[in-house]
């Protein structure tokens, strides 16, 4: 037989479960209500020349207004030491919108980042424009992915 106090223990513990289940409940139904808000739009995958680095285009921050690009996979001799530690980090963070398909933001190529534009041609090219040190200037043009 269960004497008062194995009664109040076993009250207490059913009621830290049921507080418990309820703010697990709460929690989740907040996150399912916010992850549009953290939800990026992508613009598609566009790849390299040669089809060895997929990157992710997509609209973030306030508004989605702003661009972010992801570098999602490098395969074959794109696969080296220095590009895989980027692989699956934004390599452009919140471009600021310059016009219609236009950005301007800083970009992580390497060891370097880049002060540039990016100008995106829908369903045809990528291109980030970018110069190091204001002295070292280059196109770097990606493609829809196949």
């Amino acid at each position: 037989m269960i004497g008062a106090r194995g009664i109040l223990t076993v009250m207490r513990i059913y009621r830290m479960k049921t507080l418990l289940r309820t703010i697990v409940a709460l929690g989740a139904a907040a996150m399912l209500t916010m992850s549009p808000a953290f939800a990026d739009t992508s613009l598609g995958v566009y790849q390299t020349h040669d089809r060895k680095m997929d990157y992710e285009l997509m609209l973030c921050g306030s508004g989605e207004k702003e661009l972010c690009v992801r570098l999602l996979k490098a395969r074959g001799s794109a696969a080296t030491s220095t590009v895989k530690p980027y692989i699956g980090k934004l390599i452009v963070n919140k471009a600021k919108p310059s016009g219609k398909n236009k950005w301007k933001g800083k970009m992580r190529v390497g060891q370097y980042e880049l002060d540039g534009s990016l100008t995106l041609s829908p369903g045809k090219k990528f291109v980030m424009s970018g110069c190091v040190f204001v002295v070292m200037c280059d196109d770097f043009t990606l493609f829809p992915a196949k």
